[in-house]
């Protein structure tokens, strides 16, 4: 007899260990699952062994069977790219004939039986997970100001049951996050994550699960006591499901996560207990060995690196873009020649945000010696309303579209 459930993750060829801990947990704790493996990654032979030796049943991204799946492989990073085709591989289980489908992001250990979803799945379609039930007003970070920007849920972790509400709503959330699944606060939109606050509006049959034992994470240990128990370990008292250790460095097992600043060595004993086992287990994994592959969808198709200008610079709608990769297509060659293309010697920028950003930073002294000399020759009220300009520049294909001489997108459309 099939199984009805199947657990479900996405992940890039460098993080096959943490797909191995998952589906390893996974199979522990609920032996009667499957478990399945969107791989989201240039397809090699290289590749192909290590899921093969990894045992892990995978699907490639390729596979899903989506219109102009190499722009979409273009057009997003890495990061948004593992989480924009979350909607269409969950969609694709279900058309496999499963009734229950539990999405986990690969960096989460299940822990317990996850029981409270499970029993949420029998009353409803689509079970979320906030990231904190609780306001904490220490300063630091997480804060509510991070929530509302990257969104009121963890999409880290979604259940559904097959249903006319769980159908409508993955149609909708997949037409979402294929055209603007981007990374960018800034302008409202966060990956696949920030489009679900709407969900409790927009569907039928949603449940908020609000048990402190789903989904622990870094963003709520400040309103979660853990122990230890009999069986595992709890969370204010109740049974800990599953832990999400976004941010942890299995090289680095005293911190906790790079994402926040609340939690700094030494941490709280059992924290740190779960971390250092999680850290553990990832390196038994392979960790070291998976964490050097090479993103394929990073590069063209002479080798040349794709910097996040030239991914957004596929948005301008008057330019061909059916070889995205191809470095000698018209496409490509025109960013070269309006100086958009990335070499290697003057690297994209990685990494910075506003937990990066260092008032002390020389470049930083540099730009805001700039700002005060420009209000000086032409008034502080019009550099505002050109630094209001610089932003809506900074979103999605309108920088590019400016130094290509394409008009930007004035109306924000889809």
């Amino acid at each position: 007899m099939r199984t009805r459930t199947c657990f479900a993750t996405i992940a890039s060829g460098n993080y096959l260990a943490y797909a191995r801990v998952l589906r390893d947990s996974v199979s522990r704790h609920m032996p009667e699952a499957a478990f399945r493996l969107l791989i989201v990654d240039r397809r090699t032979a290289a590749l192909d062994s290590e899921l093969a030796e990894t045992g892990l049943s995978a699907t490639y991204a390729e596979q899903l069977g989506l219109p102009d799946f190499e722009l979409i492989a273009y057009k997003f990073d890495v990061v948004e790219l593992n989480t924009a085709l979350k909607p269409s591989f969950l969609k694709q289980l279900f058309t496999e004939g499963y009734e229950q489908v539990v999405y986990l992001d690969p960096d989460i250990q299940v822990l317990a039986p996850p029981e409270p979803v499970l029993a949420a799945l029998h009353d409803c379609e689509i079970v979320l997970t906030p990231h904190a039930l609780r306001p904490v007003m220490d300063g630091k970070r997480p804060s509510d100001i991070d929530f509302l920007r990257g969104g009121t849920f963890n999409l880290g972790f979604v259940g559904l049951r097959a249903g006319a509400n769980a159908r409508a709503f993955l149609d909708w959330w997949e037409r979402r996050c294929l055209a603007l699944g981007f990374n960018d606060a800034t302008f409202g939109v966060f990956v696949d994550q920030k489009w679900v606050d709407l969900a409790p509006s927009y569907f039928d049959s949603v449940r908020v699960l609000r048990h402190p034992g789903c989904n622990v994470a870094y963003w709520n240990l400040h309103e979660r006591t853990l122990e230890r128990s009999a069986s595992g370990y709890t969370a204010n008292g109740q049974t800990l499901s599953f832990f999400h250790f976004s941010g942890v460095d299995a090289l680095r097992p005293e911190r906790l996560s790079r994402h926040q600043n609340r939690h700094v060595p030494p941490l709280d004993p059992i924290v740190s207990e779960l971390v250092q086992n999680y850290c553990a287990a990832l390196l038994a994994a392979g960790h070291e060995r998976y964490r050097g592959n090479a993103y394929g969808y990073a590069v063209l198709d002479d080798g040349s690196p794709i910097s996040p200008l030239m991914r957004r610079a596929s948005g301008c709608s008057d330019l061909d873009v059916s070889r995205p990769f191809a470095a000698d297509s018209q496409f490509q060659r025109e960013l070269r020649a309006r100086g958009l293309a990335q070499t290697a010697a003057a690297p994209a920028p990685q990494g910075d945000n506003t937990l990066t950003f260092d008032a002390g930073d020389k470049r930083v002294r540099t730009v805001n010696s700039l700002v005060r000399l420009l209000a000086r020759i032409a008034g502080a009220q019009r550099v505002a309303l050109l630094l209001r300009y610089a932003t809506f520049l900074s979103w999605g294909s309108n920088l590019p579209a400016v130094l290509l001489r394409r008009p930007p997108d004035l109306g924000h459309h889809e």
